[in-house]
């Protein structure tokens, strides 16, 4: 790739988008970066997106671009195998878009020129909705796994295409080898992102992301959370568990050169626990308390992935967090020593007493200074289901409000499903300025699509994410803007 004028290979699929595909495409003939070719694939729609989109590329891009309808429905991941991967020559750096997406940064792909010629190898930028509402993609560590630090580099996303060329047939399929039908950009995004430290993210609104077309995911089912389908979370559960590709490209240092790397690994289960030693140490640094209690935990001690992930999840907001934790379950102890870390404060209730003393020793015996709490459970429904939760009325006032509510569905009350009780019953502890949730509840997807299902309809301003923190909660919190 020459450093003058990388060139731009936009990646564009649509499947009955007739009324949004002339925007996208001229959304990119827009773009002031004169080395683009733009990749249009009609996954078979039945109205008139091909008509529509071939007039205006030949209109707009005439000579810069590819056309290809596909005779049946092959899906994103499927189109990116076949179709994006014989296309990577035309382009140095592929960025993709939807064809009910719009880009409303002109600028954006010279901007990312720029970039991957200072060396970049991943580039993505921030989005917002056709609801004016601002998008959540941010910076990525690279210090650590991409797998580990949550989706961030959703929506308007680019790679070095070489990259792409790299990844097998098998990260684009699921368990049983069917090409993935949802959360593709994830399918493609992860394995590009495992290869490469060298990242970029360009804090720029560039995107206009469509949440109201009726044939998208998360429209389609009545029964999905925020803007993803339940089959959007299953597909995207598989995608995150599959074991990343080995690294081969360091991040850059200042002066743009590469760091050092460890010496090179005979597996992926080599690289993996290389992250995992580099993801132990900087959290024994950063938390020793913790150490203790996981040594305490033995085979029963919450992974690394899953510990730094909490990590970077508690301090999502610049202001120390202040922690009200349901149930005294198996990431109280943990979740109590990040937060005294990071200087905020944590409560945890309980109405399971020996749970509670339980929890009262384990942070005492590693010098913390616990505040564990035994409330006695009281009769609460919501939803038709009727169950138990612990009263918070025997929090204080003086416990003030917190911005971090945390529930062990599988402690806080007589079943899992009482998880449900617990938003409506902590809301009048929550700070009104801010606040986020996580349910925790491993292996049980059921659980907690229901929750979002049932919490969406009692408070529509919360967003979603049914597969947090590795695929293991449920984290909610309000919508930008609202």
């Amino acid at each position: 790739m020459t450093s003058a004028s990388p060139r731009a290979l936009i990646y564009m699929t649509g499947r009955n988008c007739e009324r949004y595909v002339r925007a996208a495409i001229e959304s990119v003939a827009a773009q002031t970066h004169p080395a683009t070719q733009l990749l249009f694939v009609d996954d078979c729609s039945d109205d008139g997106t091909a008509a529509a989109a071939q007039a205006a590329l030949l209109a707009h891009l005439p000579g810069r671009h590819g056309f290809v309808r596909n005779p049946q429905r092959w899906g994103k991941a499927r189109n990116a195998h076949v179709h994006l991967r014989a296309a990577l020559d035309s382009g140095d750096f592929v960025a993709i878009l939807d064809a009910d997406d719009q880009l409303i940064r002109p600028t954006v792909l010279a901007e990312m020129a720029r970039e991957y010629a200072a060396g970049h190898d991943v580039v993505w930028t921030n989005f917002v909705t056709d609801t004016g509402h601002a998008g959540s993609s941010g910076p990525l560590d690279p210090r650590q796994s991409p797998r580990t630090q949550g989706w961030r580099t959703s929506h308007f996303f680019s790679f070095r295409a070489e990259l792409f060329a790299n990844v097998p047939a098998a990260y684009l399929q699921d368990d049983a080898g069917q090409w993935f039908a949802a959360a593709c950009d994830r399918a493609i995004a992860l394995p590009v992102l495992d290869q490469t430290r060298r990242y970029k993210f360009l804090p720029v609104h560039a995107l206009r992301y469509t949440t109201g077309n009726p044939n998208s995911h998360h429209n389609r089912d009545p029964h999905g959370s925020a803007f993803s389908s339940r089959e959007q979370s299953a597909c995207a559960e598989q995608i995150q568990a599959r074991a990343p590709l080995p690294c081969t490209r360091p991040a850059l240092d200042d002066s743009g050169a590469a760091e050092a790397m460890p010496e090179p690994r005979a597996s992926v289960g080599h690289a993996a626990a290389a992250w995992s030693q580099a993801a132990a140490s900087l959290l024994a640094q950063r938390c020793p308390a913790l150490v203790g209690l996981m040594m305490d935990d033995g085979d029963a001690a919450l992974p690394v992935a899953q510990a730094w992930r909490l990590w970077h999840w508690l301090q999502a907001t610049s202001r120390p967090p202040r922690v009200l934790e349901l149930g005294a379950g198996p990431l109280a102890a943990p979740v109590q020593a990040m937060t005294q870390a990071l200087g905020g404060v944590g409560v945890s209730v309980a109405s399971d007493a020996a749970r509670v003393q339980a929890l009262q020793r384990r942070l005492a015996g590693a010098g913390l200074a616990a505040d564990a709490r035994h409330a006695p459970a009281v009769e609460a429904s919501l939803g038709g289901h009727a169950g138990r939760i612990p009263a918070l009325s025997t929090l204080a006032a003086e416990a003030g409000r917190f911005d971090v509510l945390l529930v062990s569905a599988a402690h806080v009350g007589a079943s899992p499903i009482d998880a449900v009780l617990a938003l409506p019953a902590a809301v009048g502890r929550l700070d009104a300025a801010g606040f986020r949730v996580c349910v925790w509840a491993p292996g049980d997807p059921a659980l907690r699509s229901g929750l979002a299902r049932v919490w969406g309809e009692l408070a529509p301003a919360l967003s979603f994410d049914d597969a947090a923190l590795g695929g293991n909660a449920l984290c909610a919190q309000p919508r930008a803007g609202t």
